[in-house]
């Protein structure tokens, strides 16, 4: 007795043997795999957290918090994990602060986040 498949072309998704993948499989593969190697590195992660420790102190205009947050990127840029490009951007924002000007601060503080999420 023969079989409904037998003698009959066997369908695209049939002719696949088992372990091999279509090209397009391995295509994502790839891509989320490259696309994962791109991200912020720790480094950067840090920093991010820092400007954003200086903005919440610029926001909620508490000086304590603001003090301990320039110290800390001073020390950050003296050990090399913040490069003189960055330091010298959020020095524009403390310098704003300490003048008084918190509400510029405050704005040019957000624009560096928006412009660059991520830097070292």
């Amino acid at each position: 007795m023969r079989t409904p498949t037998e003698g009959r072309p066997l369908a695209r998704h049939e002719r696949r043997s088992r372990g091999r993948r279509p090209p397009t499989t391995w295509l994502l593969a790839v891509t989320l795999v490259l696309a994962g190697c791109g991200g912020p590195s720790e480094r950067e992660y840090k920093n991010r957290r820092e400007l954003e420790a200086l903005l919440t102190a610029i926001t909620l205009r508490n000086k304590k918090e603001l003090d301990k947050d320039i110290q800390r990127i001073q020390d950050r840029h003296a050990s090399g994990e913040l490069s003189d490009e960055s330091y010298k951007d959020l020095q524009e924002i403390i310098k704003k602060v300490q003048g008084g000007n918190w509400g510029g601060a405050q704005k040019q503080a957000y624009e560096l986040r928006e412009s660059k999420p991520f830097f070292k």
